[in-house]
């Protein structure tokens, strides 16, 4: 046959610059015919350098490798000692490298020499090219001074095949035959150089191409060449090892045959090493190897435990189908873990299964696994028919399994947002399903899941307990990524209807570096930049989605362009960029795949519809609305908000009456109801209601600081804030105590009324109707007030008992209220609530440095809750709720300012006063904690973490799970890591709604 020839002129640029990259020395190991020689003399030739090749034919002792070295240089020195050789080679090497090739043929003296001049080389580095790596060159890499090249790009791509054909065949016989000599030889160098050879011979080439793929003659030809020098047993025992899909030294000494690896490297089969240490053998050969002795069932089974415990599970399963293992390989794929499974690239999980044949149909678990692989593929429609009959195969039987089946198919029920699956998942926790089991923390999922779709604050309470709850049990049952998974679903469904963007964004961004897979990573990046642009970040979200489409594109996953085009649409329509709205739309619709038909298509609609009408593009905005009112039935609210929306923009009054009405009553999930309030006023100001605009303005401001994001509405709705913006009035805010015989009357902290020195004191009655006007502003009608404080009574009677009241109110608080036909109103006086108001709102209306100041002036000015005597009272709760999420707001401004200035006392105190107006609350905590440890006050960073994961016991919530992540990176926190175990009868709560301790007016 024809021997192996000079490497062909193909200028492999992309190994060039990839070695240009490492700092340090490079380590190539790999068999023969894989071009290494070639990519040395081409990167001595474009950079510079000294190459040194070794005969191959005889050993090389230290002498030998001096001599060359000083042949090669033209040195004229010793080179006897590191220091002087270190010290001639850096100036001949200059700027490029030192290569040395075929570095297998060293002695054991000569390769310790060689390591150590490596590892004391200051500036010069070294490239070492070997088919097996002695043992010290190799230790070069574990000790850190060097780094090792993946073998396997060593092979040509397409295009370099397509470049050799077309070098020497010719542009028209190598465009034709190119892409058929890659296909037949893998990239392999030599084979795909030997094939071209003989076609450059042939007078007719297509004939000789047809010959070449009917006939593997020529790849096992080339194999002998290279295992030629080997001894009868290697010869056959290399048709085994090649069945493997990767081999390592420990894998071919637990198999009782030590050595044998780097000897069949050593005589040439082209295994290349790759960057992970295992060696693969090229495809092709692997293919004529395996066909000629089918691999021994027993081996295959000896190495893929062995295979599973280095973390290449598809490599075993695949290595058990290929032995005819096909129930050993389900059962393999079965009892692994998420984690291990996502280390498959899941369109390799789904052809894996698919190689099972029957055998997957029948176990349960396989199926589980295959349903998430093809979610993370995107075909939805797949999914749902896996889960579907998995669920078919288990429900006949009662044991968990079957539970843990069903929990699966209620969490993609609940991503269809198909609501009656609630009752069920309520109905299976009441069952008694094990707690701390696979089953509980799949319905916990589920509960969690279902529960989001509801707006509410206290229903997306227990769905974010529940989701902690079944995070942490999922870690308990060693499922980290199951952890991570509803760690995500935390923050893309509960935290994100919650409006808290910012913190769910912060959660993912831990769960990305903390990841253990490529493709957890990359959901994690997908989902955290969402969340940023929601939250009005930019530049941080766009690095995300480069990161995490780059990640897909490795992992063969096609939806994910859509998705970050999605994302960048959000962030167009931010800016006000009309052009680069509709340019990513048109990406987003084209690449999203099923998700366009699936539970995730409406809110796309939404968004898409939203996002052009902030641009002007109202033609697209209202054909992308009639897409959504055609899917309407999947979630009604969503459509009915959005066509809001969008009626509000144009200055619908009817628009803005729907808002309005959606607020009271709750429909708007709290992450949108400051737009609903900004888009009121935008409706009130079009009206020429001021005033009003004014206050709806105010109202999303403080909606927005409640979530953590101060200036939200700047951030994603910029022109109307500033058209609301230039209707309030300016300027300075006068405060101050009343003076002389003025009344003064304070409902922060305390209900009191003054007048002078004097406090007064009145019934019942009278303090309430005062107390109800400074409510209103001031003033109301007495039909109102009448209505208010005797509500359900009949009209002539409530306003016969309001006459009384007012007698008392006179007698008590002679000149306060004033009654002007059927208008009650407050005396001039000074009220220590409307005073705050007016602050907070010059904090809304300020920038820059007075918004900090202004915010600071505000807080100043706010003793405590509302009324906090006036528990059961409806009319005050409502008040006194919209005052503590104002508080909230202006505290979160000056907080973010002390944290980013490192004010810590500040931060703390401030903390403090947000933990007594919102106990529930861990995102401040953490904040604040993280801070603390930054600086290096651990003990009191120690001590505020004991003291939250306290609140949260006594309250009887789960704690974040990312107080266990301080305590793990930071031991001297002392333990601070969560239990894990619900409060008892919270599990109850969680799944009935009834309130937890403690909870009685808490905020979302």
């Amino acid at each position: 046959m024809d021997s192996v020839v000079e490497p062909p002129k193909v200028v492999r640029r992309r190994l060039v610059d990839e070695i240009r990259r490492f700092r340090r020395s490079v380590l190539i190991e790999a068999g023969g015919g894989l071009g290494k020689t070639q990519l040395l003399e081409q990167l001595i030739a474009a950079d510079g350098g000294v190459l040194i090749r070794l005969a191959r034919d005889q050993p090389a002792d230290h002498a030998t490798l001096v001599a060359e070295l000083k042949a090669t240089t033209g040195s004229r020195s010793a080179l006897a000692d590191i220091a002087t050789a270190r010290q001639c080679l850096t100036k001949s090497v200059g700027c490029g490298m030192l290569a040395v090739d075929n570095v297998e043929m060293l002695t054991d003296d000569a390769a310790e020499w060689l390591a150590e001049l490596t590892r004391c080389g200051g500036s010069l580095r070294v490239l070492i090219s070997s088919r097996v790596l002695p043992d010290p060159l190799a230790a070069l890499e574990f000790q850190g001074d060097a780094e090792r090249f993946n073998t396997q790009d060593l092979l040509f791509d397409e295009m370099e095949s397509d470049t050799l054909a077309r070098l020497q065949l010719g542009d028209e016989d190598g465009q034709r035959l190119g892409p058929m000599l890659h296909s037949l030889s893998g990239g392999w160098v030599a084979l795909l150089q030997i094939m071209v050879r003989r076609l450059m011979r042939s007078a007719d080439r297509m004939a000789s191409a047809t010959m070449l793929v009917q006939n593997s003659d020529l790849i096992r030809q080339l194999i002998d060449h290279y295992a030629a020098d080997l001894d009868h047993r290697d010869r056959l025992l290399m048709a085994q090892v090649a069945a493997f899909p990767q081999v390592n030294d420990r894998l071919m000494a637990h198999l009782g045959e030590p050595g044998l690896l780097r000897r069949l490297l050593g005589a040439g089969i082209p295994f290349a090493v790759g960057a992970d240490g295992w060696s693969r053998l090229c495809q092709e050969a692997r293919n004529s190897l395996t066909a000629t002795a089918p691999l021994d069932p027993d081996l295959a089974r000896r190495g893929a435990p062995l295979l599973v415990s280095h973390r290449a599970e598809a490599a075993a399963a695949t290595l058990l189908v290929e032995s005819g293992l096909a129930e050993d390989a389900a059962e393999l794929l079965g009892s692994l873990p998420t984690s291990g499974i996502n280390r498959i690239p899941p369109a390799e999980f789904v052809s894996l299964v698919a190689s099972l044949g029957r055998v997957a149909e029948s176990s349960p678990r396989v199926l589980m696994h295959l349903a998430r692989a093809h979610r993370n593929l995107g075909q939805l429609a797949e999914e749902r028919e896996v889960i579907d009959w998995a669920f078919r195969v288990t429900r006949r039987h009662s044991d968990e399994l079957a539970l843990e089946v069903e929990g699966e198919l209620l969490i993609q029920r609940a991503r269809l947002r198909d609501s009656e699956g609630l009752s069920r998942v309520v109905e299976l926790l009441d069952s008694g399903v094990p707690e701390g089991s696979r089953a509980h923390a799949s319905l916990l999922e589920a509960l969690g899941m279902f529960l989001a779709l509801t707006p509410d604050g206290g229903t997306l309470r227990r769905a974010e307990d529940a989701m902690r709850q079944a995070a942490i049990t999922w870690g308990k049952l060693a499922e980290a990524a199951r952890a991570t998974e509803a760690r995500r679903n935390l923050a893309t469904h509960v935290l994100a209807a919650s409006g808290r963007t910012k913190q769910g964004a912060a959660l993912l961004n831990r769960l990305a570096l903390s990841s253990e897979t490529e493709i957890d990573r990359m959901l994690c990046l997908v989902a955290e930049a969402r969340l940023q642009a929601l939250s009005g970040e930019s530049d941080r979200s766009l690095e995300m989605l480069e990161e995490a489409t780059s990640l897909a594109d490795l992992l063969g996953i096609d939806w994910v362009p859509g998705h970050a085009a999605w994302t960048r649409m959000i962030i167009a329509a931010n800016r006000g960029d009309g052009s680069m709205t509709l340019r990513e739309l048109a990406i987003a619709t084209a690449h999203l795949g099923q998700l366009i038909n699936d539970g995730g298509g409406l809110l796309f609609l939404c968004e898409a519809a939203d996002a052009c009408a902030m641009v002007g593009a109202q033609g697209s905005s209202n054909r992308l609305l009639e897409e959504a009112r055609d899917h309407r039935v999947e979630d009604p609210t969503l459509v009915t908000m959005t066509e809001a929306f969008l009626g509000a923009r144009q200055g619908e009054p009817q628009a803005g009456a729907a808002l309005q009405q959606m607020l009271e009553a709750g429909d708007i999930p709290p992450g949108a109801r400051w737009k609903a309030e900004l888009l009121t006023g935008y409706v009130h100001d079009v009206a020429g209601r001021t005033a009003s605009a004014g206050a709806s303005l105010v109202a999303a401001f403080d909606r927005s600081a409640g979530l953590g994001v101060p200036d939200l509405p700047e951030r994603r709705e910029k022109r109307l804030v500033d058209v609301l913006r230039a209707g309030l009035p300016h300027g300075p805010v006068t405060t101050g105590s009343a003076s002389g015989d003025q009344f003064e009357v304070r409902v922060l902290g305390e209900f009191r009324i003054a007048r002078g020195r004097s406090a007064l004191v009145g019934p019942g009655r009278a303090e309430q109707l005062v107390k109800y006007l400074v409510l209103t502003g001031g003033s109301a009608r007495d039909e109102f007030m009448a209505e208010q404080m005797w509500p359900g009574a009949a009209r002539g009677v409530g306003q016969r008992r309001l006459k009384n009241v007012l007698t008392r109110v006179r007698q008590s608080y002679p000149g306060l209220v004033v009654r002007s036909g059927s208008t009650l109103s407050l005396a001039s006086c000074v009220v220590d609530l409307h005073q705050f108001d007016e602050l907070a709102q010059a904090a809304v209306t300020a920038r820059g440095d007075d918004e900090l100041r202004s915010a600071r002036a505000a807080l100043d000015a706010f003793a405590g809750p509302l009324l906090p005597d006036d528990v059961d009272d409806e009319f005050v709760d409502v008040r006194r709720e919209a005052v503590r999420r104002r508080s909230l707001g202006l505290i979160d401004v000056v907080l973010v300012a002390a944290l980013r200035d490192g004010d810590l006392g500040e931060a703390v105190r401030l903390l403090e006063r947000s933990m007594a107006l919102d106990p529930y609350d861990q995102e401040r905590p953490l904040r604040v904690t993280q801070a603390l440890i930054a600086d290096g006050r651990l003990s009191e960073a120690g001590a505020l973490a004991s003291r939250v994961l306290a609140a949260a016991e006594e309250l009887g919530v789960p704690p974040a799970v990312e107080w266990q992540g301080l305590s793990a990176d930071h031991p001297a926190l002392g333990s601070v890591a969560p239990s894990g175990q619900l409060a008892a009868g919270y599990a109850d709560e969680l799944v009935h709604g009834s309130t937890p301790r403690g909870q009685i007016g808490r905020l979302q």
